[in-house]
C-alpha cells in the first residue's frame, strides 16, 4: 500500500510502499479515503514532535488523523462492523490503509464528506478536551486565540453550541477577521490592544475562558483580559515557546494557567478524550460543530499541502484526498 514517510529533517514526506497491516486485539483496519494534515506534522518532521512509532533510523510513517471504512476489526470490536465509516485520530494516517484503536474511532454523520470527516478528529478531541474537560466550561464567555486555525474554528463553533456568549477569537491578519465572523466569533486583531478589546466585548468584566493555540506574545497580552478567577488553557505554540508573563496579574487576578498536549498522553488516556465526546456529537450530526476545510489536495500531491500550510495562509485544515483506488483490498 502506498504511504508517506517522514524523515527527522526533512523537507518533506517521501512517497513509499509497505505492507497493509493487520488489526489487532481492539483494533480496526481503516480503509483511509481521507487525511487531515496538522501544524504537529510539520514539528514531526522537523524532529520536534514524538513519534512513538517511528524505526531506528527515525523514519515514520507521517499523519495523525483520517477519515475511512472499516475493512477488519481485530478480536475485542464488538458493535463495529466492516463498511462502518469513521474517522480517528490516529498514527500512520498517511496511507491507504491504518490501524487504529477502535476506542478512538467515531462514527462519520450520514451526508458528510470525506475531507470534512478527516478534518474533525484532532481538532475537535484538541477543543472539547481543552474547553469542556480541562476548562470545566458549563457557562460564560471563551476566547479563542488562533481562530483561524483548524482547532480554533471547531472551538469557535463548539463553545457557541454549548452557550459560551460572547465568543471571541484572534488572528493576526486582518484580512482573515471575516472567517471568525463566519464561524460565529467575535473577530478581534492580536496582540495589540487585545487585553482592552477583550474587556470590552465583555462589558470590563474580562472574559471566563481563553483556549490558546498562540502562546508567545499573545498568551501574555491576553492575561489582564482575563476575569477574575478566569481559566487560561495553553495548547499550541504556533508564536513560540517562550512567552514573558506577569505574575502580579496572574496572581492578584487568581488565575488558572493549564498547559496541556496529547502527544505525551497514553492510549487509555487518548481513549478517554475521545469517550469524553459522546454527550456532543449530536452537535456534529446536526451541523453546529464542523470543521473548516480550507482546501483538499491529492495524495499524490502532498508537498504541496505542506507549503501551503507552512505559508501561514490557510484558514482551517488542509485535507489529503485518498480517494483514488488502492491496492489490495478495496
Amino acid at each position: 500500500m502506498r504511504v508517506l514517510l517522514g524523515r527527522p529533517g526533512a523537507r518533506c514526506w517521501e512517497p513509499g510502499e509497505i505492507a497493509t497491516p493487520e488489526p489487532g486485539p481492539g483494533e480496526l483496519l481503516v480503509r483511509v479515503r481521507a487525511a487531515g494534515v496538522n501544524r504537529a506534522d510539520l514539528l514531526a518532521l522537523a524532529g520536534r514532535y514524538p513519534v512513538p512509532h517511528a524505526g531506528p533510523d527515525g523514519v515514520f510513517v507521517a499523519g495523525m488523523e483520517l477519515a475511512g471504512e472499516v475493512v477488519a476489526a481485530g478480536p475485542g470490536t464488538a458493535g463495529r462492523g466492516l463498511g462502518d465509516r469513521v474517522c480517528c485520530s490516529a498514527a500512520a494516517a498517511f496511507a491507504d490503509y491504518a490501524v487504529v484503536d477502535a476506542r478512538r474511532a467515531l462514527p462519520v454523520p450520514a451526508g458528510l464528506p470525506w475531507a470534512d470527516a478527516a478534518a474533525l478528529p484532532v481538532a475537535l478531541e484538541t477543543a472539547h478536551d481543552a474547553l469542556v474537560t480541562q476548562a470545566g466550561f458549563g457557562s460564560g464567555s471563551v476566547l479563542v486565540l488562533g481562530g483561524t486555525t483548524g482547532v480554533g474554528q471547531v472551538a469557535i463553533r463548539l463553545a457557541r453550541a454549548l452557550g459560551a456568549e460572547p465568543v471571541l477569537a484572534t488572528t493576526t491578519s486582518p484580512a482573515k477577521r471575516d472567517a471568525l465572523a463566519a464561524a460565529g466569533a467575535v473577530p478581534l486583531v492580536s496582540p495589540d490592544g487585545l487585553a482592552d478589546a477583550v474587556r470590552s466585548a465583555t462589558g470590563g468584566e474580562g472574559v471566563d475562558v481563553v483556549l490558546d493555540l498562540v502562546g508567545g506574545e499573545h498568551l501574555a497580552a491576553a492575561l489582564t483580559g482575563v476575569r477574575v478567577g478566569g481559566t487560561v488553557v495553553q495548547i499550541g505554540r504556533l508564536a513560540g515557546p517562550a512567552a514573558t508573563l506577569d505574575l502580579n496579574t496572574l496572581s492578584f487576578r487568581r488565575l488558572r494557567l493549564i498547559g496541556t498536549t496529547f502527544s505525551v498522553r497514553s492510549a487509555d488516556e487518548r481513549a478517554a478524550v475521545t469517550a469524553a465526546l459522546a454527550p456532543v456529537l449530536d452537535l456534529v450530526v446536526d451541523g453546529r460543530v464542523r470543521p473548516t476545510v480550507d482546501r483538499v489536495v491529492p495524495f499524490h500531491e502532498a508537498s504541496a499541502a505542506l507549503d501551503h500550510l507552512r505559508s501561514g495562509a490557510a484558514i482551517g485544515k488542509v485535507v489529503l484526498d485518498l480517494g483514488e483506488s488502492a491496492p489490495g483490498q478495496a
